[in-house]
């Protein structure tokens, strides 16, 4: 296991998980995150990467948005 931190600044293009893409924001980011592997015979069988991924999009202006509108369940079926 390892505990990691990215720094860097947002320079390009980046994908979000819905497929749209948040333009260059020129923006400093900093996120904390752990990777862990799993090793058998001498060889590493699985690794796993972990992050705030809303920590991430925060830092690169963008925002948290409840729809109050509707209960939880109706919005995921719907989106």
């Amino acid at each position: 296991m390892t505990e990691w931190l990215l720094t860097g600044t947002h320079t390009g293009p980046f994908l979000l998980p819905g497929g749209q893409v948040l333009e260059r924001t020129d923006r400093q980011v900093a996120v904390r995150g752990t990777s862990t592997c799993s090793v058998s015979n001498d060889k590493i069988i699985s690794h796993r990467m972990y992050f705030d991924q809303l920590e991430l999009y925060t830092q690169r202006g963008g925002r948290l948005v409840f729809d109050e509108q509707r209960p939880p369940c109706e919005r995921r079926a719907e989106d």
